[in-house]
């Protein structure tokens, strides 16, 4: 009997062992989670280019512009171009209205006809004044007075023709000319506007084919950036059309942007098909190093970890990469040249190109609902 009641406790715990076990499984089932094995991605030595790049933004400038000043005071008497025109080297482009300037003209000619008069007879009275005192007929001191007055009138006569000269410029520069051939980028005055000395008029280039891109370069990237490094850029306009060009100096005056220090360059681009305007704003990439025909990795290889790796003694200060031998990932030490955006180039380790090596290792999760 007695032992009858222990066979049947054991067959309840057995029972009841064997219904935690299976009420576990079913709270791990539906807790969505199951251990499971690793997967491991794995990817092919190659040998190919390794391009390394900074992105920054810029804009869009124009090269070379010339800025067309009034020099005179007045008022805009007529405008004969207008923004985007085409024009030609001296052609004319507004009409300034001086005031009294051509009557100050006329009055300072009639002014210089009256002193021709007088230095003429002044020359004349000197040459008397000479004969005179050869002849002791007046004293040296009077002669000297005469040939102070002289030279007093010359000088008077010199700053009336450099006034007259000024008054004749004046003239001039009331015709505004283009200084040569090229587009009107903006016309910043209108008929009837009063100018001044030194008002700009005009903005114009030569062309439009070629523009400037004002990059930003922040101060940890400068050391990396040289001149005729290649750029592409992006403009919002044209998000899906990629643009080049080329670094052509860079610009040594530190610019304080919210406390980050930048430095300024300056990228030339084409732009014969008219696309890019003033003002734009660049998503600039820059290309500060390229190798060709270099072996290489994908940069994921230098930093995936593999479960195993602690049945590896590994150096701290080394770099590994993981091969795949007899179906399993092993460590390889290798010595790296150029890291670049997607690729870091191998100079040394025991590994070839078509070696299979380890870039990625996932753990496989399933789902259960």
């Amino acid at each position: 009997m007695m032992k009858e009641i222990v066979l049947k406790n054991k067959k309840k715990i057995l029972i009841a062992g064997a219904v935690i076990v299976i009420l576990m499984l079913i709270y791990f089932l539906r807790s969505g989670v199951d251990n499971s094995e690793y997967i491991y991605d794995y990817e092919k030595v190659s040998v190919g280019e390794i391009s390394k790049t900074i992105s920054t933004t810029g804009t869009i400038d124009l090269l070379d512009p010339v800025s067309i000043l009034c020099q005179v005071n007045g008022v805009v008497q007529k405008v004969y171009v207008d923004f985007n025109q085409h024009v030609k080297q001296y052609q004319l482009l507004a009409l300034i209205d001086a005031g009294d300037l051509q009557s100050n003209i006329t009055k300072m000619q009639k002014r210089i006809e009256q002193l021709n008069i007088d230095m003429k007879n002044m020359e004349n009275d000197l040459k008397v004044k000479k004969s005179m005192y050869n002849e002791h007929m007046i004293s040296a001191s009077a002669l000297e007075m005469a040939e102070n007055e002289y030279k007093k009138m010359q000088l008077s006569y010199s700053q009336v023709l450099v006034d007259y000269k000024n008054l004749l410029n004046m003239q001039r520069n009331t015709k505004i000319i283009a200084p040569m051939s090229g587009i009107i980028v903006s016309r910043d005055i209108n008929q009837s506007d009063p100018v001044s000395w030194n008002k700009r008029l005009f903005l114009m280039v030569r062309d439009l084919k070629t523009m400037q891109i004002m990059v930003v370069i922040d101060e940890t990237d400068i050391g990396k950036v040289k001149s005729d490094q290649k750029i592409k850029f992006t403009v919002n306009a044209y998000p899906d059309k990629t643009f080049t060009g080329a670094i052509k100096q860079i610009r040594f005056n530190p610019i304080n942007r919210g406390g980050v220090i930048t430095y300024d360059a300056v990228a030339i681009c084409d732009n014969s098909q008219y696309l890019l305007k003033p003002g734009m704003t660049a998503i600039v990439t820059i290309e500060v190093d390229k190798k060709q025909n270099a072996m290489r990795i994908p940069n994921d290889a230098l930093t995936v970890i593999p479960p195993n790796i602690d049945e590896f003694k590994l150096g701290k200060d080394k770099k590994y990469i993981w091969k795949k031998k007899q179906g399993r990932a092993v460590p390889v030490e290798v010595t790296t040249g150029l890291y670049g955006d997607v690729y870091t180039e191998i100079i040394k380790g025991d590994i070839k190109p078509g070696d299979t090596i380890l870039v990625r290792v996932r753990k496989q999760i399933s789902i259960t609902k």
